[in-house]
């Protein structure tokens, strides 16, 4: 079902074609066991509707979040398959739940939606969104290639691609953790996604509670445009890339062109303050990027380039490949980093690991004060 911000995107741009036939909402999951991370969020939770639906021998949901998972296990009608279904609290972090929960369940498919995603609050909390991004991803995949899980698909974003953010970087390391661990033995596979209409934190919800409150309607930039799906159109994407049974590596959706933020902010405007019948005039507030904010929006990195589509609008990523020796030392040097809340080391490490990452302005000012105050001592 979709949710009051999807019903609204559509209505705000009616010229946009659907992007995905219907037939790819069915997932392929039939009698296996899958495990779902991040259950509780926006995704995770449409996801885990989609799954059931598919008769899946189980289903583990797994979120740290208590709302979250309590809310999605109200919310799902499990009077049929309340043996199928087990919801675990818990967080990815914890390599010891995840290895036991694999090793305990045995899952046939891993859909890994788990995942820190706002990016001014990861721009000031640089540590916890390369553990819980990046290196939690790592060691999942470490331990599905070790247990001989037969698939893993992790949901990425296009902030990966020439990431400006600690949320693009660190995104970005775990699809490299997904083309290291990947083999013919655990296929492996990693979608890049843009902004998800109507999803928790995501502009629209943010928009209409604007709108309702009388404005005005913050907009960073009056040329910033982002790439968006529906939630409909997100889980036909995964649901594609999930039925393509040998599928490894990166991957890419159909997306449809770019939208103008502040385009979206004064449609929304009309259609809200139409629904609402208020005459209150409503106006826009342009506030400026926010640390780690693009202008635009990137699908591809430096060097990657799209293939032809393995699936109705699902385009293979191609790049160079990884050299597996360097890439675990490396990626064991940032757990190490990690540990010590060395903001210094993580910001060379992970330029010489993700090249064309740029730290933001408030990231580089935050590690020269730093700099500053330990040559004080």
């Amino acid at each position: 079902m979709d949710r009051p911000c999807e019903t609204e995107f559509g209505a705000l741009f009616p010229e946009r074609k659907p992007l995905y036939p219907d037939a790819l909402t069915n997932f392929a999951v039939a009698g296996s066991r899958v495990l779902l991370t991040g259950a509780g969020g926006s995704i995770g939770s449409a996801l885990a509707q989609r799954i059931l639906r598919a008769s899946p021998q189980r289903l583990i949901l797994m979120d740290h979040s208590e709302q979250a998972i309590y809310e999605l296990r109200r919310q799902l009608d499990l009077r049929d398959q309340a043996v199928v279904a087990r919801f675990v609290l818990g967080d990815v972090r914890d390599d010891g739940l995840v290895e036991s929960l694999l090793v305990e369940e045995r899952p046939d498919f891993i859909f890994h939606a788990a995942a820190s995603k706002h990016v001014p609050l990861l721009e000031e909390n640089p540590f916890a969104a390369i553990e819980n991004n990046g290196l939690a991803t790592w060691r999942l995949a470490r331990n599905a290639a070790k247990l001989g899980v037969s698939r893993l698909l992790l949901i990425s974003t296009d902030k990966a691609a020439n990431p400006r953010s600690m949320l693009g970087v660190s995104k970005r390391l775990a699809e490299l953790a997904i083309l290291r661990w990947h083999s013919s033995r655990a296929p492996m596979s990693a979608l890049r996604l843009g902004n998800v209409a109507g999803s928790s934190g995501s502009v629209l919800p943010i928009f209409r509670e604007q709108i309702l409150q009388g404005g005005p309607v913050t907009v960073t930039h009056p040329g910033a445009t982002r790439y968006f799906l529906t939630m409909g159109e997100t889980c036909a994407a995964i649901g594609a890339l999930a039925n393509l049974q040998h599928a490894v590596g990166l991957y890419l959706p159909a997306m449809g062109e770019p939208v103008f933020i502040l385009d979206l902010a004064e449609r929304m405007i009309r259609v809200v303050a139409a629904v609402a019948k208020t005459h209150a005039e409503i106006s826009v507030s342009i506030t400026g990027l926010r640390p780690g904010d693009k202008l635009h929006e990137e699908l591809l990195s430096r060097g990657e380039i799209a293939g032809a589509e393995a699936a109705p609008g699902i385009r293979a990523i191609r790049r160079e490949k990884i050299h597996a020796q360097s890439l675990d030392a490396k990626f064991r040097t940032i757990d190490e980093i990690t540990k010590r809340r060395d903001l210094g080391a993580l910001l060379e490490i992970l330029r010489a690991l993700v090249p064309e990452f740029q730290p933001s302005a408030l990231l580089r000012k935050t590690y020269a004060v730093a700099a500053a105050g330990a040559g004080d001592d």
